[in-house]
């Protein structure tokens, strides 16, 4: 049945009303999002560290458009093209997650930050050599594309630098390696099949609840999305410096924010070992430290 657009909008509107009022039913989303957005003001540390890595970042853009592309006289790295949209979507990635995540999804946002997770290891790798660009992708130069060739290597890339980074081959302590193989575990555990989520809505299976739908603040949910937000983060402000041009740096002021921020994450993620007694917290000191060896100095290796 063919409907013009107004008579497409009138057909729904007719079936939203709600007590009088359009669309009623959906304001009772918006209201409980937004007491869940005033809930979470509760947490600011958090929120500073968050917003002055935004402006930070942001900040970085900035500069690199005005002060240091100006100044680069020699041809860059074709990989440097490939490096820094790769950390621009990190940071998108973060920036949206939360949005979703303070407006009362937490879960939903926790599982967003499994693949921007793995696309930083895999770039860090790339940076120090331990993989390169191409791999990651599934290219090889010269070849024709084969898109089951373009998987094949994409699968091994990945798991080649799983290993180096994280795993067996990584260097790092046999302590991290378990914590962060538990923490890996969690985080699989909601993206592959929402489970964090369904055990919170054991109450409506056995009678005694309501259906869960509104979002609820629920501050194990939230902190769960919070610590992975500050670990991705941290990895994230880690490959920043990388987005100078060889031998074009950025301003001393900015390194000075940089070695802020940088030191501002390590005693947040910390906390979870020192304030709260779980090992995680050391394991992922460890591994920032250790495999994102980048610091406000540090310019494009390739």
């Amino acid at each position: 049945m063919a409907l013009s657009p107004e008579e497409f909008v009138k057909r729904l509107d007719a079936i939203s009303e709600s007590n009088g009022v359009p669309y009623g039913r959906a304001h009772l989303l918006f209201d409980e999002e937004q007491k869940h957005q005033q809930a979470i003001l509760q947490y600011k540390g958090y929120l500073a560290l968050s917003d002055a890595f935004k402006c930070f970042f942001l900040e970085t853009v900035e500069l690199i458009n005005t002060v240091c592309r100006p100044n680069v006289t020699t041809p860059l790295s074709e990989f440097y093209g490939i490096f820094v949209p790769r950390l621009a979507h990190g940071f998108q990635s973060l920036c949206g997650a939360e949005r979703v995540a303070i407006c009362g999804y937490p879960y939903h946002a926790y599982t967003l930050l499994r693949n921007t997770f793995d696309n930083l290891v895999l770039t860090s790798a790339a940076l120090q050599k331990v993989t390169d660009f191409y791999s990651i992708e599934g290219v090889t130069p010269g070849n024709p594309l084969d898109i089951a060739a373009v998987k094949k290597l994409r699968k091994s890339t990945e798991f080649e630098v799983s290993r180096k980074m994280t795993g067996s081959g990584s260097g790092l302590t046999q302590d991290t390696r378990d914590e962060l193989s538990k923490w890996d575990a969690l985080f699989d555990f909601e993206v592959h099949g929402a489970r964090l989520s369904l055990a919170g809505t054991q109450g409506w299976m056995k009678g005694q609840e309501p259906l869960p739908v509104l979002p609820r603040f629920e501050e194990r949910q939230f902190a769960t999305f919070l610590n992975r937000y500050c670990e991705v983060g941290w990895m994230v402000h880690r490959l920043t410096p990388a987005i100078q041009p060889p031998n074009v740096p950025l301003p001393a002021a900015w390194m000075e924010k940089w070695r802020v921020l940088d030191d501002s994450f390590e005693i947040t993620v910390h906390s979870l070992t020192q304030q709260l007694g779980k090992k995680i917290g050391a394991a992922i000191v460890e591994l920032v430290k250790t495999k994102f060896p980048f610091n406000e100095q540090s310019s494009f290796p390739l």
